[in-house]
């Protein structure tokens, strides 16, 4: 948990941050499936952000959803906000089968959670039933909770850095504007300046 929180706490590029975790939670716990969901601006679906292996850029490319509150495990996790466990797939009615992942025996699924803000969830599937440990589930919290903050951490930052452009934008054309002598030439240098700015 230690190493994978140095890894993603480096980056506020969501998807490079999101990759490098769920890659280094499949290797270091040999799980056989890790995706990350992320709700949707709208707040109806659970979009996979990413995911692991081929089954989950199959996944990826085709835009898997799950309706929140719907009857699979993403879908209770991201409406309760509670995490669940499902110990064996075969005999759980929550359990939505994956054909991309038909190994599938066990899965858990935690929330990604700040305060009462749910933004998502962290699923992982295991090939074995009952495979899930308490120390599994201990540390799979712990890095859903550190997974949260660094996607909050980089939602803060993208909306900075888009304050930050509209900001330059403004002072680039007042700046122009009021280099004119004239109310036609302030017009044409602040029209020059958007043109500029935003091509």
């Amino acid at each position: 948990a230690a190493e994978i929180a140095r890894d993603i706490s480096g980056s506020l590029d969501v998807g490079e941050l999101l990759t490098k975790a769920i890659t280094l939670i499949r290797e270091l716990f040999n799980f056989y499936n890790v995706a990350v969901f992320l709700i949707d601006p709208a707040g109806e679906y659970a979009i996979i952000r990413e995911a692991t292996g081929e089954a989950g850029a199959q996944m990826k490319r085709a835009g898997h959803k799950l309706k929140i509150g719907s009857k699979s495990i993403v879908g209770y996790v991201t409406g309760s906000g509670e995490h669940l466990v499902v110990n064996d797939t075969s005999r759980d009615a929550t359990y939505y089968a994956n054909p991309l992942l038909p190994d599938t025996r066990s899965e858990i699924a935690i929330p990604l959670q700040v305060g009462q803000r749910v933004l998502g969830a962290l699923d992982v599937q295991r090939n074995e039933a009952y495979a899930f440990r308490t120390e599994d589930m201990n540390v799979l919290r712990i890095l859903a909770d550190q997974l949260a903050v660094a996607v909050i951490n980089s939602e803060l930052f993208a909306e900075t850095q888009e304050h930050l452009s509209q900001h330059r934008l403004l002072h680039h054309v007042t700046t122009a504007a009021a280099s004119g002598t004239t109310l036609e030439e302030a017009l044409n240098s602040a029209a020059q300046g958007l043109q500029v700015t935003l091509g």
